[in-house]
């Protein structure tokens, strides 16, 4: 099963949702991108608008995928009579699973920028602040995406 076998098993509200946080991701990533590499040492007035944008596109997208992923419920328990090209229990498709190991390569790299941002003398830059939203939209749109798609997997049941 590939992922888009598994979209349309997901709410229409979280198809939605998940849309949005991935625009808002999509969004904030292209600001965050101006700041850093267009910025010089003090922001301009439109790039202070620019960062204001990936602040508002970085809340706005963690705050779509986390309604999303919690408006979708669990899968229930599969039952003998599934189909065979259907996924077993717990499995994930790669493209799924490649989404958690990406999220955590971001993830890393947002805290690598944070850290050389106050190991800074003069504190973090307006660069270093703009890759680290970069990095941590990218990790929460990869993560939450894994999340959402893991709740439409059918769990083991208890035995």
């Amino acid at each position: 099963m590939t992922m888009s076998e598994m979209w349309p098993l997901l709410r229409p509200l979280s198809r939605r949702l998940a849309l949005l946080g991935w625009a808002s991701s999509a969004a904030g990533m292209a600001a965050g991108l101006a700041i850093a590499i267009a910025s010089g040492t003090r922001l301009s007035p439109v790039m202070s608008t620019l960062q204001l944008v990936a602040v508002v596109s970085m809340a706005v997208a963690v705050t779509s995928f986390i309604t999303a992923t919690s408006v979708q419920p669990r899968s229930p328990a599969r039952d003998d009579g599934a189909s065979p090209d259907s996924l077993e229990p717990g499995e994930l498709p790669d493209t799924v699973q490649s989404l958690l190991l990406g999220s955590v390569a971001l993830l890393a790299g947002a805290v690598v920028f944070a850290l050389a941002g106050f190991l800074l003398l003069s504190g973090p830059s307006e660069q270093s602040v703009a890759f680290c939203q970069v990095f941590f939209l990218g990790a929460a749109a990869s993560g939450f995406t894994f999340m959402l798609f893991s709740r439409v997997v059918p769990h083991r049941g208890r035995n």
